[in-house]
């Protein structure tokens, strides 16, 4: 579970650096997919859920790698057509990641009896998703309407409100798991 978490923290936490108009995320996705990519390999065994997500989070690894090297050479744009519906495909799969995680997880705490804070999990993820649909839909609508910039910077405050529920929920999930493993077992409320 430990992987899960540092996986989340390089997707969802973005430090970037800038030089001479290039950007680059100094926390790149591609290792946190890669991080997710081995605690799926560590917990297939709990659950089917994690072995059907890995072909998912190979993709995002691959994916994600070739937009930081084209970030690296200045080489990848933002803002086309192109782009934004890749952006979209991409916030799509990475959402299905999650969700599927975090269903792999509910189903450990069913297998264990253990509370492994999949309730947690799950309500930052709905957090996250109602960011993700509300930021798309102002990216189609801004252009039109001026007065949709503070509704997107609220939509950013919750993006990293649901960014950091989720990191917590993982690492609370993580800590719980690691009590399981010890034999300290928390079991759920019934």
């Amino acid at each position: 579970m430990g992987k899960f978490f540092w996986g989340f923290f390089f997707i969802y936490l973005n430090f970037n650096l800038s030089v001479n108009a290039h950007t680059l995320n100094v926390l790149p996705e591609f290792v946190g997919y890669f991080l997710l990519l081995q605690g799926l390999r560590e917990l297939e065994e709990e659950s089917g859920v994690f072995s059907d997500t890995r072909p998912f989070v190979v993709g995002m690894t691959v994916y994600t790698a070739i937009l930081w090297v084209g970030a690296l050479l200045g080489v990848t744009g933002t803002g086309s057509l192109l782009s934004i519906l890749l952006s979209l495909v991409s916030t799509a799969v990475s959402l299905y990641i999650s969700w599927s995680i975090i269903q792999g997880v509910r189903e450990m705490e069913e297998r264990h009896q253990a509370d492994l804070n999949s309730a947690g999990m799950s309500l930052a993820w709905k957090v996250l998703l109602v960011a993700d649909i509300v930021s798309y839909v102002l990216t189609l609508v801004l252009p039109v309407v001026v007065a949709v910039a503070l509704v997107a910077v609220l939509v950013g405050i919750l993006l990293l409100v649901g960014s950091l529920m989720l990191l917590v929920a993982f690492w609370r999930g993580k800590k719980c798991w690691e009590a399981v493993q010890v034999g300290t077992i928390h079991v759920k409320d019934e």
